[in-house]
């Protein structure tokens, strides 16, 4: 075991050394990919998420999530505002002993999901350019969520929620606002962190010219989204393939959300018993099975 873990050490070690050196010698490229992050940050995460993470954890401190059920309000507030905030608020309720482990993977599994107006609008109209596929990508991406609900809760789904841990605070609401905004914006700079680094790590591949030695744009597609989704959607636009594996593809990219994605989603489950191979494997599961939905919907309709 110890062995193992000096290994493990060394390989995360030497892999940031050689990070820095990448982005030392390229620092035109990280400049350019982290300027990119940021803009993908504040023009789409910030407006999207952070109201959504302030009323979490406002309804949160106030105790008032207390009444709401846990299989449920994870699954919704994901449903309004997309990736990670099934994560985060799965997270909150295992941390205030409101569910147990098991029952935390289980709603995870289908409460991992982004939000139908980024699946319509910016992948479905404005990745893929047309709303019809959009529609094809949002039943797919929830169809898939529902597969993996019943599959991860056999055995779970009819266990009941514990009792809380999480006592309402007897503050002002003005203080216990100001401590959910703080929250909140340390929570969404998490996620910025993690698109930054993963946006980089996309455009180093692509300026090391590796992808030079891939014949084949879906498979460059495919890489590209397994790191960040957007980028992998985005590519999506110059492949010349039939609308039906487009769709396919992007409801693959999407679903399984990409290595930035299961990385935000860990952030939002420190102290969670829960490890990072669990998550990719509950959305790469997730991701195939939603590419299976909309290969099938689109061999019909479209």
């Amino acid at each position: 075991m110890g062995f193992k873990f000096i290994g493990k050490n060394k390989i995360v070690i030497g892999g940031a050394i050689l990070c820095c050196l990448i982005m030392v010698v390229f620092p035109e490229v990280t400049a350019t990919a982290s300027k990119e992050a940021i803009n993908l940050w504040l023009n789409s995460i910030v407006p999207t998420l952070l109201p959504f993470f302030i009323v979490a954890n406002f309804l949160k401190k106030t105790g008032i999530v207390n009444r709401i059920s846990p299989k449920v309000y994870p699954f919704a507030m994901a449903l309004l505002s997309g990736y990670p905030m099934g994560a985060r608020i799965t997270g909150d309720y295992y941390r205030d002993g409101m569910i147990d482990k098991e029952q935390m993977k289980w709603i995870l599994s289908y409460s991992m999901v982004t939000g139908p107006a980024f699946l319509i609008g910016a992948v479905g109209v404005e990745f893929l350019g047309s709303h019809k596929l959009g529609v094809i990508l949002a039943v797919s991406h929830y169809a898939s969520a529902i597969v993996n609900c019943v599959f991860y809760g056999l055995g779970t789904a009819s266990k009941k929620p514990l009792r809380s841990n999480n006592v309402a605070r007897n503050e002002s609401y003005y203080n216990i606002l100001t401590d959910a905004i703080v929250d909140s914006f340390h929570s969404i700079a998490i996620i910025l962190a993690y698109i930054v680094m993963f946006m980089i790590a996309t455009d180093l591949l692509q300026f090391s010219g590796i992808f030079m030695f891939i014949n084949s744009p879906e498979i460059v597609a495919i890489v590209k989204g397994a790191l960040e989704m957007t980028v992998g959607c985005n590519s999506l636009m110059v492949c010349g393939c039939s609308d039906t594996l487009r769709t396919t593809l992007a409801s693959f990219i999407i679903t399984f959300g990409g290595l930035s994605v299961a990385g935000q989603s860990m952030s939002m489950l420190r102290n969670c018993d829960i490890g990072f191979g669990q998550i990719c494997k509950m959305k790469l599961s997730q991701g195939i099975i939603g590419a299976i939905f909309a290969f099938s919907i689109c061999s019909f309709v479209v």
